[in-house]
């Protein structure tokens, strides 16, 4: 038996020379105007290993030819043309990525390096994929996984979401990307709570997984139930089974019941001090 396992352990190991290895990241080529080239300095001082994360859920071997950054001054015919909500995007058929500094810390992103992860991780996905569409629920919540950790504004984003609209399904969440500013973040707000959701349930390389099979002319919904097991709606109603947790708790805890209670309770305890 113990000779049977160690074959089979090596045959899996040698039939999958990747696995466990993370590729190395991307070549990065940054062009910016005269105006910005400080930027683009501070941009070629960003450490390539803070794209491993991208890297690793993208699922790739080898992560392709060099990506074009564009760093887009505000004065820009493009700049005035894009709403100024949109900090950058990605167009993998060019291999390019678009930022506009000036407007980096505009949610979702926090700074100019965690908006440069996040396009450059749409762009590896895309490769991932092959191409081949992904939901964008799917496709923004896994680029802000790999931009940065959860933060409180995310969390808070999504609280007030379900206190005020409750559970939204899939098909309304694609759509309030493209509604305006307000709708747009509150659609990255939940897409960013969903998809950590998923990686936690069914593990960070599942993302990887899924992508292969979408490229592999899988749809999205087939490729992912066969990795995770189950149809992706009843992944997304156990997300929302969980958030209603804290929609029950929020509007208590926002209340003046409550806050009448605190105050009660720090006025005894002064007393009593």
């Amino acid at each position: 038996m113990r000779v049977c396992l160690a074959l089979v352990a090596t045959l899996a190991s040698a039939g999958s020379p990747n696995a466990g290895q993370v590729a190395p990241p991307p070549t990065l080529r940054i062009d910016a105007p005269a105006s910005l080239e400080a930027v683009a300095q501070q941009v070629q001082r960003f450490p390539a290993s803070h794209l491993a994360t991208a890297v690793a859920l993208s699922g790739l071997a080898s992560t392709g030819p060099p990506i074009d950054v564009l760093l887009i001054a505000e004065n820009s015919d493009l700049a005035q043309n894009t709403p100024p909500w949109i900090s950058g995007f990605a167009d993998a058929k060019r291999n390019m990525v678009v930022l506009f500094p000036s407007r980096a810390r505009s949610y979702p992103s926090s700074s100019l390096e965690t908006l440069l992860r996040h396009e450059v991780a749409h762009i590896l996905f895309a490769r991932a994929a092959r191409g081949q569409p992904l939901p964008r629920w799917f496709d923004e919540g896994l680029a802000l996984a790999a931009e940065r950790p959860a933060g409180l504004g995310d969390r808070s984003r999504l609280a007030w979401t379900l206190v005020r609209h409750g559970a939204i399904p899939l098909n309304e969440l694609e759509r309030l990307f493209g509604e305006g500013q307000a709708a747009n973040r509150r659609a990255y707000a939940i897409a960013s709570a969903l998809v950590r959701e998923l990686l936690r349930v069914h593990g960070e390389t599942a993302a990887g997984q899924v992508l292969s099979l979408v490229g592999g002319g899988h749809t999205f919904s087939a490729a992912f139930a066969t990795v995770a097991g189950e149809p992706v709606q009843v992944a997304v109603s156990r997300f929302w089974n969980r958030q209603r947790f804290w929609g029950r708790w929020i509007p208590f805890l926002t209340g003046p019941a409550f806050l009448w209670m605190l105050i009660t309770a720090l006025a005894l305890y002064a007393i009593s001090a």
